[in-house]
């Protein structure tokens, strides 16, 4: 399976699959207090997760909440030499490793199942292609693009 998020700009992000088809839609919204939430949306508009930052700094953290609840711990775990975010939930450990920015393997459970490479349009937003195998698909794999943007989107650019 392949998805593409297109970063859009201020936050926002278009999840196609390889027919083009928009299929998801990821936000952020602007809180009073506190860190941005970015939302994914289904294309039917339902909001499916939600990810706040909860530690800024060169390695920054995330928590990704589904039905306002905890679901998983995002961690930035290295950002120059072999870059490499970790996705923990209660199940499983899923993590993205490169030798570069541009490029990830993912892995869940210490098993590779796809890859995430980055790219940039003339606009200078970048796209994310996410590619696994369909045995392995769920929805908030979109977020792990998302992720890879807010740690390494501004070195890519």
């Amino acid at each position: 399976m392949e998805l593409l998020v297109t970063s859009k700009g201020s936050g926002k992000y278009i999840v196609t699959d390889s027919k083009e088809r928009e299929i998801y839609t990821i936000t952020k919204a602007r809180k009073l207090f506190g860190s941005p939430i970015t939302t994914l949306h289904d294309a039917s508009g339902y909001a499916l997760y939600t990810m706040k930052r909860i530690s800024a700094g060169k390695k920054p953290e995330y928590e990704i909440q589904l039905n306002d609840r905890f679901f998983m711990k995002v961690l930035c775990k290295s950002m120059f030499i072999d870059p490499s975010i970790q996705f923990e939930t209660v199940e499983s450990i899923y993590e993205l490793k490169g030798k570069d920015q541009k490029h990830f393997i993912l892995y869940k459970n210490e098993t590779e199942i796809g890859t995430l490479d980055t790219a940039k349009l003339v606009n200078n937003d970048l796209v994310y292609k996410l590619v696994f195998g369909d045995q392995y698909f769920d929805d908030f794999f979109p977020l792990f693009a998302v992720a890879a943007d807010k740690c390494f989107g501004e070195m890519n650019k």
